[in-house]
């Protein structure tokens, strides 16, 4: 029922997680991935789960620009009238008979809530990761029906779009969970290496800031969301 649109550099620990989140959601769903060169094995996973690799290279930048291109256009040749585009590490909590609900009323976008997700153990333990808090920032409109939606038009970073179409959001809010926060260590080398890559004009425009954290402050942050975090799965 659903093309499911993704962007990975880099993603082994995660994709497997996130294929078998939105397959168990829609059986059989088509999914594509447009890797940006990883190094690791992502690809290698990416197919054996039978599904798409689309490469594209940016010189080892990470470019805003880009995703927003990529996100903005990959699905207009899907051959399924509803197409997610997400993050690798978004997760929509929506299932096919909700959808096909949502649809028979005439929803052409489905409304989402952020929910920032947060380990409570220093380990690497996502499916055991229950705890996490509302986000300030707004839900994305990552699931749309392309058969009624003719443009997006996402923003940098997809919080944001400018849909062109007839377009009827859903009444219901589903659950966005956002697995950024996995583990400390691990996302302090993260964003040493995002921070290497971020291109030119994302440090123009502030896009992608968040990479410039220090691991001081990534720590400060986590303590801050493990205070604040309620089960929310």
């Amino acid at each position: 029922m659903i093309t499911v649109y993704t962007i990975t550099y880099n993603e082994s620990l995660l994709l497997q997680f996130m294929i078998d989140h939105y397959r168990t959601r829609f059986p059989g769903c088509r999914i594509v991935v447009y890797d940006n060169m990883s190094t690791d094995d992502t690809v290698k996973i990416v197919l054996a789960n039978g599904c798409e690799v689309v490469p594209f290279d940016t010189n080892n930048q990470f470019q805003d620009r880009r995703h927003m291109e990529i996100k903005n256009s990959c699905w207009k040749n899907a051959l399924t009238d509803w197409v997610l585009i997400c993050d690798l590490d978004e997760l929509l909590d929506i299932n096919m008979a909700e959808l096909k609900a949502e649809e028979s009323v005439g929803a052409s976008i489905i409304r989402s809530e952020f929910y920032d997700m947060i380990n409570m153990e220093d380990n690497l333990d996502l499916a055991g990761m229950k705890y996490g808090a509302r986000s300030d920032r707004p839900g994305k409109s990552c699931l749309f029906n392309k058969k009624l939606i003719g443009e997006i038009n996402y923003g940098p970073g997809c919080h944001e779009c400018n849909p062109i179409g007839t377009v009827a959001y859903s009444n219901k809010a589903y659950k966005l969970y956002h697995y950024s926060s996995i583990n400390e260590n691990l996302t302090i080398e993260k964003f040493r290496l995002y921070r290497t890559r971020l291109s030119p004009e994302n440090l123009k425009n502030g896009w992608g800031i968040q990479y410039l954290l220090t691991p001081e402050q990534i720590r400060e942050e986590y303590a801050a969301e493990r205070s604040k975090a309620i089960k929310v799965r």
